[in-house]
């Protein structure tokens, strides 16, 4: 030990001090300096001396320190292992001896590897599809990141995990095709294998001539490219919003700012809320966030909740606040065509933000998301324009919503029950009730137009996926193998795939019935005949492909969030591949259904478990993917 600090080490022949970590030995050990101070000294013997004295270590110390590890990286701060390694190990018969730099060499160079590794090998040879995103986190560092659907036969159902998170120099559409790609054939996955290719809608990642799916198609011209439905909901509202007087988004805002940061405010309104409501507390006022798709639903519906209490207090505040804020707000709540507005608007973007959550599920019916965005649209229609009749969806489509010849009058637009007792009650002038009518059927037929313009490619897909039912397939209504539009992501042989997808009726299934139709189609997959072979191999391997299809960026926005709980404004020293593990420790839990509490390292990590993880950071992996 150095003089006066046990927390450091001396070297007798370089005369220098260093950390009392057995990594670090290793490393000053390893340098030409002490090789070469030390040289005169050796005898064929180890002279370099650290006090560190190696031991056989008890198989259940290792599992011990590894689950410590697994929950660090579910639940806390590395840092924090410090203190509950020691605990653990005063409180329990075992000697451990995890801190710090243990448990960073644990997550980086044994869990976070073992486990991507265990992923790649579940989606093996498999087709899978990859959802792709770029940010950039507290440090102001570019990422990429990237998360992978595929059809788990091992698992018997679609996947959605995190695969991986790359840093960028730029955001540049060359830049992230090849970061992508790179990753890709270091992973093992063959990239022609790649399904399909979820993107949201900026120019460098969907654009026609210069963008990541331009360029992934030279490699891959098959690859399907799906764009976010969810943010594609979210630009139609924001668009529609527009058609509304700008001061509807400043009184929402505004309201939550009010009090925000003011715990006075809050006493005084909860005060006045609980006189008016005996025994009942004021919900919080919900902030409206850019980065939140549809915010602005919950918002509104919670301002309507409790209008008139907002009404009064704001009365009573506007002279003793001295805020100007205070006194517009006043005069905006007092106007009762706001109230008018809101009315109206609440129950549309609520209906809208209901359908986007359904596209945001990783475990909702795919082939009732079509029926559910249908619906929304075509109420819409039934709104505003001529009354018709839609048998089918392509005719609901091919309807022409940009002819204003199809808009009702504005007195037979249909306003919504919720805004027409209002304006009964408000007692407002003709021209002024006319006015809003104006006003709220502009943002009803730009919503339209904005679904019917940014949604039909995805609309394809879907309808491709509804015919996977098994009420349609073992059904009468069960179309040809040449009418499917997806038969172009086959290239095997097409008459073995036609008999099979005619042969599906003439087989008793256990899982026709059940609301996930991939666990059909996994038991499709997995059949066998009398000779023990899959009968149904290739239409079922088909059937999957499609259903790993993305609908939506939900996923990978997901994992963003992740990442800025883990890497946040006190962590953001924190190196990036300390995150990128900590991020597959946590997706490995969730593939497996399990925490950290039933977490127990298998013979692969136990392995990886040496003195060699310390030195594992001067290479890439010490797992070979």
């Amino acid at each position: 030990m150095a003089q006066g600090d046990d927390t450091k080490v001396s070297c007798k022949y370089c005369k220098v001090t260093f950390r009392a970590h057995y990594g670090d030995s290793l490393r000053h050990a390893a340098t030409e300096k002490h090789k070469k101070n030390a040289a005169p000294f050796s005898n064929g013997r180890t002279l370099f001396q650290t006090g560190i004295i190696k031991r056989h270590i008890d198989p259940s110390v290792k599992i011990a320190e590894a689950r410590i590890a697994a929950h660090i990286a579910c639940h806390s701060s590395i840092r924090t292992v410090d203190h509950l390694g020691e605990l653990v190990s005063a409180i329990s018969t075992k000697e451990l001896a995890i801190h710090r730099t243990k448990c960073t060499a644990i997550i980086n160079y044994v869990l976070g590897p073992s486990m991507l590794k265990d992923l790649c090998d579940d989606i093996g040879d498999n087709t899978y599809s990859l959802i792709i995103d770029e940010s950039t986190d507290i440090s102001t560092e570019k990422q990429l990141c990237i998360v992978v659907r595929y059809p788990s036969i091992k698992k018997k159902k679609v996947v959605t995990s995190f695969l991986g998170l790359l840093n960028l120099s730029s955001g540049t559409a060359e830049v992230m095709t090849q970061e992508l790609v790179k990753f890709l054939e270091h992973m093992k996955l063959d990239s022609r294998k790649c399904v399909g290719l979820a993107t949201d809608g900026c120019n460098a990642m969907s654009g026609k001539h210069n963008s990541v799916i331009s360029r992934f198609r030279e490699i891959n011209p098959n690859v399907i490219h799906i764009k976010c439905i969810c943010h594609s909901l979210k630009l139609c509202a924001s668009y529609a919003m527009r058609a509304l007087p700008n001061h509807l988004e400043f009184m929402v805002a505004e309201t939550y700012r009010h009090f925000s940061h003011s715990t006075q405010r809050q006493q005084k309104y909860k005060e006045l809320y609980t006189t008016i409501n005996v025994g009942e507390e004021p919900l919080k006022i919900m902030q409206l966030a850019d980065t939140r798709w549809m915010s602005i639903a919950p918002c509104v519906t919670r301002i309507l909740e409790q209008y008139d209490e907002l009404k009064l207090h704001f009365q009573l505040v506007q002279g003793d606040d001295k805020s100007y804020t205070s006194e517009v707000l006043h005069n905006m709540y007092a106007h009762p065509v706001n109230k008018a507005y809101l009315s109206f608007l609440q129950p549309l973007v609520s209906e809208v933000n209901r359908v986007n959550k359904l596209f945001q599920g990783d475990k909702c019916n795919i082939t009732k998301l079509l029926s559910n965005l249908m619906s929304l649209y075509q109420s819409m229609l039934q709104r505003i324009m001529m009354p018709r009749t839609f048998p089918t969806w392509d005719s609901l489509m091919a309807y022409e919503v940009a002819d204003d010849h199809n808009l009702m009058p504005l007195a037979a637009v249909d306003m919504g029950v919720q805004f027409n007792l209002e304006v009964s009650r408000s007692g407002l002038q003709a021209d002024a009730v006319n006015s809003i009518k104006s006003h709220c059927r502009d943002f009803m037929l730009t919503l339209v137009r904005e679904i019917r313009g940014r949604i039909p490619a995805n609309i394809q897909l879907l309808h491709s996926m509804t015919k996977l039912s098994p009420d349609i397939v073992l059904g009468l209504r069960k179309p040809r193998l040449s009418e499917l539009s997806f038969l172009q992501m086959y290239d095997g042989d097409l008459g073995k795939l036609e008999q099979q997808w005619l042969n599906l009726g003439t087989c008793e299934w256990d899982h026709k019935s059940s609301d996930d139709i991939s666990e059909f189609w996994m038991e499709v997959y997995s059949h066998e005949d009398a000779a023990g072979e899959q009968d149904f191999k290739e239409v079922g391997q088909l059937a999957l492909s499609v259903l790993a299809l993305p609908v939506s960026n939900a996923a990978v926005e997901r994992a963003f969030s992740q990442m800025n709980l883990i890497k946040s404004k006190i962590r953001n020293k924190l190196q990036q591949k300390s995150v990128e593990n900590i991020m597959h420790v946590r997706a490995f839990m969730a593939r497996h259904g399990i925490c950290c509490n039933d977490f127990v390292p298998n013979e692969s990590m136990l392995k990886l478990f040496c003195q060699d993880m310390y030195a594992a950071g001067n290479s890439e992996s010490v797992v070979d993917i």
